[in-house]
């Protein structure tokens, strides 16, 4: 089960570049994207519990600290881990993943699945992680 479960990464991406102008963070690269999304949390919340069939999605923190729960479905052991901003998570298909907000927080969340309602909903199965 551990082997399963170490297929959620979070790592920290460090800038490509930095000059007197600011930073460049290359958050994703060679991995075909058909969703961008921005996702603000007010403290206290939880988001997700669920997971996807087909969809692999990548969550990079701009702001705050949230929880991520994830565990394998049809697994019984749970990982979690605190993300901070710069952490980039790797959450493969059929993964449950639920992050709770221990600060106000930003993410930016990208997908290789669409994420028009229909195609969202059909690959989408709602699960009560935490």
């Amino acid at each position: 089960m551990n082997k399963i479960t170490n297929k959620v990464t979070v790592q920290k991406i460090k800038p490509a570049h930095t000059d007197k102008r600011g930073i460049i963070v290359d958050i994703l690269e060679k991995v075909p994207v058909k969703h961008v999304g921005l996702v603000t949390f007010e403290k206290g919340v939880v988001r997700a519990n669920h997971y996807h069939k087909k969809q692999t999605q990548y969550t990079y923190v701009l702001e705050g600290e949230i929880k991520l729960v994830t565990q394998y479905f049809g697994g019984d052991k749970k990982t979690t881990k605190t993300t901070k901003p710069g952490d980039f998570v790797t959450i493969p298909p059929r993964f449950i993943h639920a992050y709770l907000a221990t600060k106000k927080s930003a993410v930016i969340v990208l997908t290789d699945y669409s994420r028009d309602m229909k195609g969202y909903e059909e690959d989408t199965f709602r699960v009560k992680l935490i």
